[in-house]
């Protein structure tokens, strides 16, 4: 599937850059501490979602032991599924694309949307997409996983974030810090 998944990577870079230019727009990156892609476990969608600073305070002020939680768990974010209509062909295709969970090809499927995702996350923070400086975390995560390796999810958190963040990202989940 390697033509198939440079074509979604473009896809999902092209709309995700769309929507968190959107934001960008309509707020000052200073007001915003994470972004984020996210999609589930049947890869049937990508979604997008932005997290902001006044948001993340207020439940961090209302339950500190789940500061990191609140950090990097996009379904707690300020804005979670915003610019889904950047995302709408895309999530139709998948669904339509998609092999039965059963079916051989389903591993090989799933993986290349996660790793379109990651991908296209990973050019836009070479790009400075998200704004300067690096007060933010970015994020890949899956919605509801079923079987997801915490080792891959500190890697996807490796490559997009600066090593400090990742480091810290990896004890929290109870996964060594991954170096490339």
């Amino acid at each position: 599937m390697p033509d198939a998944g440079a074509r979604l990577r473009a896809e999902v870079e092209r709309a995700a850059r769309a929507a968190f230019a959107g934001l960008l727009d309509a707020r000052p990156a200073a007001d915003y501490c994470g972004y984020a892609l996210y999609s589930d476990a049947g890869a049937m969608t990508v979604c997008c979602a932005a997290n902001t600073v006044p948001h993340l305070a207020r439940l961090r002020a209302e339950d500190p032991t789940e500061a990191d939680y609140y950090e990097w768990t996009p379904a707690e974010w300020a804005m979670e599924g915003v610019a889904a209509e950047q995302f709408a062909s895309i999530c139709r295709r998948l669904r339509a694309e998609r092999p039965d969970a059963g079916d051989a090809r389903f591993r090989t499927f799933r993986d290349t949307v996660y790793e379109a995702c990651v991908a296209a996350l990973e050019s836009l923070v070479a790009e400075g997409a998200f704004g300067p400086g690096t007060d933010h975390v970015v994020v890949f995560a899956v919605s509801d996983p079923d079987d997801l390796d915490p080792a891959r999810e500190a890697e996807w958190i490796r490559r997009l974030n600066p090593p400090a963040r990742a480091d810290r990202f990896a004890r929290w989940r109870g996964t060594a810090p991954v170096r490339p």
